[in-house]
């Protein structure tokens, strides 16, 4: 068995917390599809209606994405909608995920890898994530 016959949930949760945070729960998902950003895109948009807002993405069971995915992350549709994203999970896969696509599809908006929920609301909610390069 590959890890994309797994068996992960049916769709994964967005909400957005008191924070302004939107919360992307990737939990139990070991491979990122297209569809399943698109679904997390168009949740995002449901929430927000084209405003910017940070992203907090908790992706503890990610270890695999389709190419697809990196290239949709700077396509206008969801680069009017993010300020930035924190990704947060510690695993070898998930910093060489990361480590990855920032070096081939590095988008305009900041991004950084966290091992915890907290850093990761922290620096969100920081002036150090507007502007500030990306890092993982």
């Amino acid at each position: 068995m590959t890890v994309r016959e797994v068996d992960c949930p049916g769709k994964p949760g967005t909400w957005q917390g008191s924070n302004g945070i939107i919360y992307h729960d990737l939990r139990g998902f070991s491979h990122l599809t297209l569809d399943i950003v698109r679904y997390l895109n168009n949740a995002h948009h449901r929430i927000c209606s084209h405003k910017k807002t940070p992203v907090l993405m908790l992706a503890s069971d990610v270890l695999t994405m389709d190419f697809e995915v990196q290239v949709f992350a700077s396509h206008p549709r969801v680069l009017d909608a993010i300020s930035a994203i924190a990704v947060v999970g510690d695993s070898f896969m998930l910093r060489h995920l990361t480590s990855m696509f920032l070096s081939y599809h590095q988008p305009v908006y900041p991004v950084q890898l966290f091992s915890s929920q907290e850093e990761a609301e922290q620096w969100l909610l920081s002036a150090d994530a507007v502007g500030q390069d990306t890092q993982y």
